[in-house]
């Protein structure tokens, strides 16, 4: 998909003990440490980046993503303080034809049932608010607790991307109904 849905800019977003909202500019620091620590972006996009990057990218949300109105991204925040990262995004993989997932937590949040609070608010906003036919996620097959997470809130596996180096990406979707037998991640 190339255009992007009605109502996918991003709004605030319930998320139990968690609020998905905006970022301000104020959440430059907290992005940047998020992204910095080798643990949490390891499974994200290439890996670890230096700090310039990760601070570009955080431009990148305003001067890009939020000013011609992309796709939703926000900070996931607890108690006030930025403790994670989400996105729901048109997939940049040519082998999925569709919507993805993303999120990112704090180490700190880690095991704490945020990341379910997190990816069932936006799968509910996509799935029930915006309207898409289907959500995909795209894990690291290492990433066995994400894997995991998603296939509790009804996401199944529809395929698998082997990438150089060995490294396999795990390719999950998920419907309104959670009848995933619709094919593949081509179909939308």
């Amino acid at each position: 998909m190339s255009s992007t849905p009605s109502g996918t800019s991003s709004p605030v977003l319930n998320a139990g003990s968690a609020l998905l909202r905006p970022y301000d500019p104020r959440d430059e620091d907290a992005f940047v440490r998020l992204f910095q620590d080798p643990e949490v972006s390891r499974f994200v996009g290439d890996g670890p980046q230096d700090e310039g990057e990760d601070r570009a990218l955080f431009g990148r949300i305003f001067s890009s993503v939020y000013a011609g109105n992309r796709f939703a991204v926000w900070a996931i925040t607890r108690g006030g303080a930025v403790v994670g990262h989400a996105e729901l995004k048109p997939s940049p993989s040519e082998d999925v034809d569709g919507w993805e997932l993303v999120y990112v937590l704090e180490r700190a949040h880690w095991g704490q049932g945020l990341g379910t609070e997190v990816a069932r608010a936006i799968t509910t906003f996509a799935l029930e608010q915006v309207g898409l036919p289907r959500i995909y996620a795209t894990v690291d097959q290492q990433n066995a607790r994400s894997i995991g997470l998603l296939e509790r809130l009804g996401y199944v596996p529809v395929a698998d991307r082997h990438e150089d180096g060995g490294k396999v990406i795990k390719i999950l979707a998920r419907t309104p109904h959670r009848d995933n037998s619709q094919g593949s991640p081509h179909s939308t």
